[in-house]
């Protein structure tokens, strides 16, 4: 890798480090933080490690990390247009805690980690078009079912 090509990786690399450190990143929420701590960073092109601390090859639920993907696949599936749009108004059956029963849109229901958005992102995808697209990004073990009695999946 030539001297120049590698501004733009390290600087990526310093970014994702400093999004770590300042605790932005969500941790999963069926497992005790202890057994799921890992800091993972590979070359984009070579898929090399370059640093790995922790336990990182065991597969935990997504969690709410899993709205950083959806975005993403609302965005490509037309479902999502821009940070306000769509905004959508909560609804009874919605059925969420009384923090999250509020109008929302792209910003807000990251910000908030809104469940009942992240799911009707998923209801308009359909479940196969969700099932797909969950499947390409191999993320966690693909189980967005949520815990077990608690009514936080996404499926």
């Amino acid at each position: 890798m030539r001297q120049m090509d590698r501004y733009p990786f390290i600087f990526a690399i310093v970014l994702f480090f400093l999004a770590w450190v300042l605790g932005l990143p969500v941790r999963a929420q069926s497992a005790p933080l202890d057994d799921i701590r890992c800091t993972l960073v590979q070359d984009a092109q070579s898929g090399a490690t370059l640093y790995q601390d922790g336990v990182c090859d065991r597969r935990v639920s997504p969690a709410s990390t899993f709205k950083v993907p959806l975005a993403l696949i609302g965005y490509d599936a037309g479902i999502l247009s821009d940070q306000h749009t769509p905004s959508w108004d909560y609804k009874p059956e919605f059925k969420a805690a009384k923090r999250d029963q509020k109008t929302a849109d792209p910003t807000i229901w990251e910000r908030d980690s809104i469940v009942w958005y992240s799911r009707e992102i998923t209801r308009r995808l359909g479940a196969e078009k969700f099932a797909g697209y969950v499947s390409k990004f191999g993320y966690g073990n693909k189980d967005v079912s949520g815990d077990a009695g608690k009514d936080n999946g996404l499926t």
